[in-house]
């Protein structure tokens, strides 16, 4: 099945116009709770409800589409994603140049314009620890669309100007199979693929956490996030049955070789369900083994555009393949 699913990912560069507490592993979810909070208060009539949106509300608010709302009951929209800086400081001094990211996947282009304000007001009002006491502070200089399969980039925000371009720039699966082929003949005699783990990976099965980065239910968390970003998103239809139990019969012959990976717990306070939900994932780098490696390459490296695991919205399973001297899928943030 060749992916319907395309998708957006937007750089911003900014300049920290007061001490920024993003916090290392909670950035992804300061940043998200912020662009949450200011697209709440701008866009939702309904800002201050406590319950779940209902349906028929979600459909006519975009915030609420974006952000909490079950559209389609047992269905819940996320077409976006947080990327924080790689890696996240702890501390962005004032006066120092930063940049972070945002993917929107499919039919989540259509609201650009809501997070290309919400940026700018999340700069005014501040983002991360003491923002009330005027820390978080900064000033937005320019947007680039960017294209990491191709090396592409397109500026959308010039420094000093108010006007954002519309992109059309995308990523879609397109250069996918041929990166494939490249990537397998580097890694057929090793038979060894490098997985690097920027931000924490939360992998749960069958309501299984795992504290070790398991390949094959890396995978199938992988293939299950493409095809429902894809049906969500992109009007993709379903997968059938057997292909998915072909991938996941390739998946459970790879093998782990070795990991060099921490586990960082992440927690997040909840105002309408008034408790604390786990967030916590694995960071560092693993290395797996396989006779070949073909039929899962491409879905590995479109895979790296919608990350993977629970909490992606907040930035969490944002991975890159770092075999050999190939740029890495987020060298655009570093």
């Amino acid at each position: 099945m060749t992916p319907k699913l395309t998708f957006t990912h937007l750089r911003f560069d900014a300049i920290a116009s007061s001490d920024i507490h993003l916090g290392g592993c909670y950035a992804g979810s300061n940043l998200r709770n912020a662009l949450a909070g200011v697209m709440l208060q701008a866009t939702c009539p309904q800002t201050q409800r406590r319950a779940k949106p209902t349906p028929e509300h979600a459909a006519v608010c975009p915030a609420c589409w974006l952000l909490a709302a079950e559209v389609d009951p047992g269905s819940v929209v996320r077409a976006y994603a947080v990327i924080p800086p790689i890696p996240a400081p702890q501390t962005i001094p004032a006066g120092e140049a930063f940049a972070f990211g945002l993917t929107l996947f499919g039919d989540g282009f259509q609201f650009l314009p809501y997070f290309v304000l919400a940026v700018g007001e999340v700069g005014r009002v501040g983002v991360g620890r003491g923002r009330h006491e005027g820390y978080g502070r900064f000033s937005l200089q320019s947007i680039h669309a960017i294209d990491p399969l191709q090396g592409h980039a397109q500026q959308l925000l010039h420094p000093g100007e108010n006007l954002v371009s519309v992109p059309d720039l995308h990523v879609d699966w397109q250069p996918v199979p041929a990166l494939a082929r490249q990537l397998n003949a580097q890694i057929e005699n090793s038979g060894q693929l490098i997985i690097k783990f920027h931000t924490p990976l939360r992998l749960v099965e069958n309501k299984q956490l795992f504290k070790v980065p398991d390949f094959a239910v890396l995978f199938r968390r992988l293939l299950y996030r493409i095809d429902d970003l894809g049906r969500q998103c992109a009007g993709q239809e379903r997968r059938e049955r057997a292909e998915i139990a072909t991938f996941n019969q390739l998946a459970d012959q790879v093998r782990l070789v070795e990991s060099q990976t921490q586990w960082h717990e992440i927690w997040s306070w909840s105002g309408r369900k008034q408790n604390k939900t786990p967030h916590g994932g694995l960071v560092g780098t693993a290395i797996y083994w396989a006779a070949d490696w073909q039929p899962l390459l491409p879905w590995l490296i479109f895979g790296q555009g919608t990350q993977v695991g629970k909490s992606a919205v907040r930035g969490n399973g944002i991975y890159s393949i770092v075999n050999g001297k190939n740029p890495g899928y987020f060298d655009w943030l570093l």
